[in-house]
């Protein structure tokens, strides 16, 4: 009768007990999860309040980011603008973030690095059939780099760019043409670009724009428009404009020998 006893009484103490432990890890899991709500509803107060200091300013948003930088927010607008708010939304500002680094004395431009991010994405909308390309022969140089080149019409520093492009091409680099009339889309330059991307050979069309002759002016359906904005939301502000798969963006015209060496650091820091 005894040890029936202590049994049962052993047994009621383990149910007890198991019921405490339950309870405690249901408090837990409850409490656990009350605070990460607790901290998405901060973040989304947070975000709200970013995005209603945008609208303010006229702008659109496009993607709100957390920095490394404690209540700090870039935001990129619908137009590729980038700028820093408070998670107040009472202060912001237009400009560069630099990041210093434990093991460089040289900082690190975090703002160029996420424009880059969003060139690179740019580009990967871009159909090939878009712009005018002049590739390398494909028996003497079984891969290459590509580079889109923003380019005018009447700009120097372009049909410089243009004279060199058999030693672009030897050395592997693949040149992608997008159009960019620095005077606007309704420009002289821009209905040359246009005839050229009407053109039944675009490339030769292209060659003889860039030594200064005369083409058949045409008109068609044609993306002209489409690069312009484009490179306004890349920040280009002149031609040539050189980017690179990273969504690097070089200004200027470049020489093959240069080019190549930047495409060789390039490689050299993704590896």
């Amino acid at each position: 009768m005894k040890m029936k006893q202590r049994s049962n009484v052993l047994t009621v103490l383990i149910s007890l007990l198991i019921v405490v432990l339950t309870l405690f890890g249901v408090s837990s899991i409850t409490q656990e999860a009350s605070e990460e709500n607790e901290t998405k509803s901060e973040l989304e107060l947070q975000q709200e309040a970013v995005s209603e200091t945008v609208r303010r300013l006229g702008g659109k948003v496009q993607s709100i980011e957390e920095t490394s930088v404690e209540n700090l927010f870039l935001v990129e607008t619908l137009a590729s603008e980038f700028l820093y708010v408070t998670g107040t939304g009472k202060h912001f500002f237009v400009g560069t973030l630099f990041e210093m680094q434990d093991d460089s004395q040289y900082p690190i431009n975090l703002t160029e690095a996420r424009r880059n991010q969003s060139r690179w994405k740019l580009l990967q909308a871009l159909d090939k059939h878009e712009s005018i390309n002049f590739s390398p022969d494909t028996d003497d140089v079984p891969e290459s780099a590509v580079v889109y080149v923003f380019t005018d019409i009447t700009c120097g520093y372009c049909r410089m760019l243009h004279k060199d492009m058999d030693e672009y091409n030897d050395a592997g680099i693949e040149i992608r043409y997008l159009a960019f009339p620095r005077a606007g889309v309704d420009s002289p330059s821009a209905n040359y670009l246009v005839s050229a991307w009407c053109a039944d050979d675009p490339n030769a069309a292209m060659t003889l724009l860039k030594n200064g002759k005369q083409i058949e002016q045409k008109s068609c359906e044609n993306p002209i428009a489409e690069h312009h904005k484009l490179g306004q939301k890349m920040q280009v502000r002149g031609t040539p404009a050189l980017i690179l798969a990273d969504g690097r963006l070089i200004p200027g015209y470049q020489k093959a020998a240069q080019l190549v060496r930047i495409l060789e650091e390039l490689e050299g820091s993704d590896s």
